[in-house]
This record gives C-alpha cells, structure tokens and sequence, in this order.
C-alpha cells in the first residue's frame, strides 16, 4: 500500500508544480504587486472623463416574515458592486496573473464609491467568524466587492383590506458621499437572483422589481437605485381564526329566536356569551396590528357581526316589553262585578233601572275605571252603547274630587239616566235604594238636583280638564302592542336576520376580494 502511493505522488506531483509555475520566472508575484499598488495610491476618486459608473447586483439569500406592528421586514443579501479604477491596473507588471483576492484589510485602503441601503433601519455584515466581505481585483483595475448583509428595512404598509391585502417593501441604493456627476449608478442585467424559493409564514412574494430614480438634493442630483418586493398576504390563517368562529357565533345567536319568548334568562345568556365572544376575538386580532386611523376589512367584518349579535338582543328586548305589557295587562283587567244600577228623574225609574237593567239605563256594558287626575270614571265596553249612542258621550262620571269632598257627581247626558257612585264613601247599598226608603227618595232627589235646564256637565266643566292628545296616541299605541304576538316577531327575525346577513356576506366578499386581485401585479412574460 505504501508502494502505491509513493507511485501515486511520483506522477501527480510534478504536474501540480506545473500550476503553479505558471506564470515564467522573473515575474512579479501577488505579493509584490500589491505592495507596488498600495504604495503608489492616492485614496483619491478616480480619474475618468466622466463619472465612475457603479454596477450593483444582489442575491437574496434568505427573507424574514413582514412585521406590521413595526412596519419593516428581514433580508439576507449578497450585495455586489463593481466599479473600474485605473489606477490599481497592473498588467504592466505582471502578463500572466489576471486577478487577485485581496484581504478585507486593503478594501479600507482603496476609493469606494460608499454605496449604502438609504432606507435601511439596520445593516450589518454577516461575521462567522470573519467579516462575509469579498475583495477581487482585476488586472484592468476593475474592482468586485461583495458584501453578505442581514437588512432590517421597512414596508409601506396599507392595511385597508387586511387580510386580503398586498404590501409593497423596497430597498433603495445611493452612493452617501457622491453626486451622479462623480458616481452613476446602474444595475446589472439580471439585478436581482433567488439562491432559493422565499416562504414566508403569512405571505407570498409574488414578484420583485427594480427601478432606477434621480432625487435632487442641495448638493445635485443622486442616482437611486430601487429593489421593490410585492408580499401577497395568506389569508387562511384569518379564515380558521376569524371568520369560521364569527359565522358559527352568529347562528348561535340566532337560536334565542327559537327559544320561548317567557324563556328570558335563557336567551339573554346566548346573546351577551355571543356578543363577548366576537369582542373577545377582535380585540384578540387588533392586538397584532398596529393602530391606524382607516378602517380595514376585518373591522367592517367584525363590526357588522357585532351588529346582527346585537341586533338580535334588540329584538329579544322587543319581544320581552311585549310579553311583560300583555302580562300586566291581562293582571291589571278587574273581575266582572254587578253591572251599575241607573238613576233616571224619577223614582220608580231609578229603582227598575237598578234592579233590572244589566246593561244599565243606556243598554252599554261598562268597561274598566279610569283615573284623569282628581277625575275617576269608566267608558262603556266597545264603545257603542244598545240605543246607539257612543262611548264619547256615554263616558260616566264616578267621582268628583272636591275641597272637602262632601258629595258626588254624574253627567248625565240629555236629562237621560246616569251612573252614580259615592266617593270616597262605598256606593250606596241595595238596602239604602230600596224602593220605597227614605233615604232612596232623598237620594232621588239630589240626583235630580244635578240636572240643569242648559244640559248636563262636561270635561271642560269639571276642573277645567282638557283631553291630552298624546295620552290619547299613547294609549292607541299600547293598543296596537296587545295586538302583536311575540311568536310572530321570531318568526319573522329567524327568516330576515339570515338573509340580511347572507346579503351581508355578498357584498362583503365580492368588494374586498375584488380590491385584493386589484392589487396584484400583473404576471411577468417568460
């Protein structure tokens, strides 16, 4: 075995001392060279007819995820420029050496054209464990420099269609100490390479440009040069963390309406476990963005959502002040006590009237008392009375509150028979109107007492009291309440609540989808 590679190294070796002689004896080797060059330079800009014209390319080795808390995103570059210096030309001294790779330590001792990332809000150059810096000079004088850079720089950010938005990041490359007229700018023919497919966590970058733009400043005017990155957001993550629990949430609180209207702790409890629910998770996404003045999509989502849940503790309110008013009324109608008994001008009419009449003298049923401030009195039932009169000018005084209170009233109407009752005294019992009794035919004859040759008492009389018009809507309005049925009004929300939110949804999704293909670049031939 060791005669082996004893053979092996007889034959190989001269053909590796072969390599390295190439260049003829005599010439100057790269040490030399160097030395000659470093001694003889002035760190001066070179000396051309016009500007130094700058070649700059990059190579993006790796990509960081968009933070929108602080607007800005990570990159790893392999930054190249290329630029011509006479002066570091040496093929007079050597016709066999085309370039040499030089330490890091002789880049700080030539001209730069001081190319830097202007918008950058961190650069620094990778160490593992020496600085990432590669130094080439040609024998023309041309000088390649790459740079592998980790660039924190920021995004434009617009959130207003978030989560379906494109974001727009860009680096911008400036000479720091030259204007165009000593230093131009250009990119290379292909400016900007992938060393591999980017991924991000939550977008996709779906295309990369360059630019070329003048900016005048005091000094002249400064060639800019501009890598624009195009992010596409991934919205799944939004769809399985917003969206899905949103719609689930709202058809929960779409089964109050499938509850009992009597089954208020119940349905109560659906709604406000709804309503927190959808708080808590928008306040959940809020927290990751930042906080701007527009309005983005998820907040015309979450906002609408948080209408239709709160639409529906609207309705469920509405069907409890229904129920709660027919409960009190139906608690409120007082039992059917013995119909009224009639007073007429005479006795014996009164006495009949009270005794056989169940509808009293006008052939009306009486309906429920009413009090109008010291004013007590109770219309007649359905407002029509058996001889054709109305309940308006059939309504019966029952009290009349004076000072002292010492006697009661009636309107009779027409000299015709009115109702009577003693207040604040119990009305008179049936022993005291006995036909015949003293105190019947003293009771007779105060009633008649009551009647006047210009007709009977009105409101206006009394008290000086006027009909309110709004006590009367007000009273038309409960009314009209007794007459709806709770039922009906969940019917009718567990079919429009669905289709205001299905129209809701179209509307929703064409706009902001729309909005979010819109801003997409178009496709790049080839």
């Amino acid at each position: 075995m060791r005669y082996l590679f004893g053979f092996i190294c007889l034959f190989t070796l001269p053909e590796v001392m072969a390599r390295r002689k190439k260049c003829p004896e005599g010439s100057w080797s790269e040490g030399r060279i160097v030395n000659e060059l470093m001694g003889n330079y002035t760190k001066m800009l070179p000396d051309t007819d016009g500007s130094v014209g700058v070649n700059i390319e990059m190579h993006v080795q790796d990509m960081g995820s968009l933070n929108e808390i602080s607007a800005d995103f990570q990159i790893d570059i392999l930054f190249t420029q290329l630029w011509h210096d006479s002066s570091l030309s040496f093929t007079n001294h050597s016709q066999c050496i085309r370039n040499i790779t030089m330490e890091t330590r002789y880049l700080h001792k030539i001209w730069t054209p001081n190319t830097c990332i202007i918008n950058s809000k961190a650069t620094t150059v990778h160490k593992s464990p020496t600085e990432n810096i590669f130094f080439i000079l040609y024998d023309n004088g041309t000088v390649w420099t790459n740079h592998r850079l980790s660039v924190k720089a920021p995004c434009a950010l617009d959130l207003r269609t978030f989560p379906f938005d494109t974001q727009t990041c860009t680096l911008l490359f400036e000479s720091y100490s030259h204007n165009n007229e000593e230093v131009s700018l250009h990119w290379m023919d292909e400016p900007i390479t992938l060393m591999k497919v980017i991924q991000l966590p939550d977008f996709d970058m779906v295309q990369y440009d360059t630019r070329t733009e003048k900016f005048y400043y005091p000094n002249g005017n400064w060639d800019q040069l501009q890598a624009v990155f195009t992010f596409k957001r991934r919205y799944g993550f939004y769809i399985l963390q917003a969206y899905v629990p949103t719609y689930l949430t709202i058809i929960v609180s779409w089964v109050s309406f499938c509850m009992e209207p009597k089954a208020l702790p119940a349905r109560t409890t659906v709604g406000v476990s709804s309503l927190l629910a959808i708080t808590m998770m928008f306040g959940n996404i809020l927290k990751n963005l930042p906080r701007v003045s527009y309005v983005k999509a998820m907040d015309v989502w979450m906002l609408g959502c948080i209408s239709f849940v709160f639409g529906t503790m609207v309705e469920l309110a509405f069907v409890c002040y229904i129920t709660r008013c027919q409960a009190g009324h139906k608690k409120t109608d007082p039992p059917q006590h013995a119909p009224y008994h009639s007073v007429s001008s005479s006795s014996s009419s009164i006495v009949n009237g009270m005794t056989s009449t169940p509808m009293g003298a006008f052939g009306c049923l009486p309906s429920r008392e009413h009090q109008i401030g010291s004013l007590r009195y109770r219309p007649y039932a359905n407002g029509v009375c058996g001889n054709g009169r109305t309940e308006a000018n059939r309504a019966v005084l029952l009290s009349h509150d004076t000072r002292n209170r010492r006697s009661s009233h009636a309107l009779p109407t027409n000299g015709s028979a009115t109702h009577f009752r003693q207040s604040p005294s119990p009305p008179p019992s049936s022993r005291l109107l006995r036909p015949g009794s003293p105190t019947s035919s003293a009771h007779n004859l105060e009633m008649n007492s009551m009647f006047t040759p210009a007709g009977p008492l009105t409101f206006e009389q009394i008290n000086g009291y006027q009909p309110q018009p709004m006590y009367l809507r007000t009273v038309a309005r409960r009314r009209h309440l007794l007459n709806i049925q709770p039922e009906s009004i969940d019917k009718m929300s567990i079919v429009c609540f669905p289709l205001a939110f299905t129209f809701f949804n179209l509307i929703y999704w064409w706009y902001y989808l729309s909005q979010s293909f819109e801003g997409l670049p178009p496709p790049q031939p080839g």
